[in-house]
């Protein structure tokens, strides 16, 4: 998993703001935000819609939910490693999936929502990640 540099410490905090936001519906331009802040590690132009889709779930689910200061950092950690991480195994993947699933549904998204935001964050790692399978994991 990668680890955020300073840089993306800063955009990890704009990151949770525009889920803070989304979540209190403070900002209509958050989502475009979340968005843009995401977009930023997309090393490749044909990523760029499936995590455009990414941002759209999220804000068409969180909101109304009752999203903490640390929730927020979770999930905006999530996020930014679906876009960010280019060389997770499979298993690193689902992880990741079911931890984004469990986070959502823990603030209080229904399963359905967080399901198709799990599904879009497998579908991202899918068109960003660069890793190639292991030979020993073939079997």
């Amino acid at each position: 998993m990668p680890t955020p540099n300073e840089q993306a410490k800063g955009d990890l905090e704009d990151i949770r703001h525009n889920i803070e936001y989304i979540a209190n519906g403070r900002d209509p331009e958050a989502p475009q935000y979340l968005t843009d802040d995401l977009g930023k590690y997309v090393r490749r132009p044909s990523a760029v819609p499936a995590v455009n889709e990414l941002s759209r779930r999220v804000a068409t689910v969180l909101p109304g939910t009752k999203l903490t200061e640390q929730d927020g950092q979770r999930l905006a950690h999530s996020l930014w490693q679906s876009v960010a991480a280019i060389e997770l195994s499979e298993r690193q993947t689902e992880t990741l999936q079911n931890d984004t699933q469990a986070l959502l549904m823990s603030i209080g998204v229904a399963e359905d929502g967080a399901q198709r935001v799990a599904a879009q964050v497998g579908e991202v790692q899918r068109v960003v990640n660069d890793r190639p399978r292991r030979w020993y994991e073939l079997f």
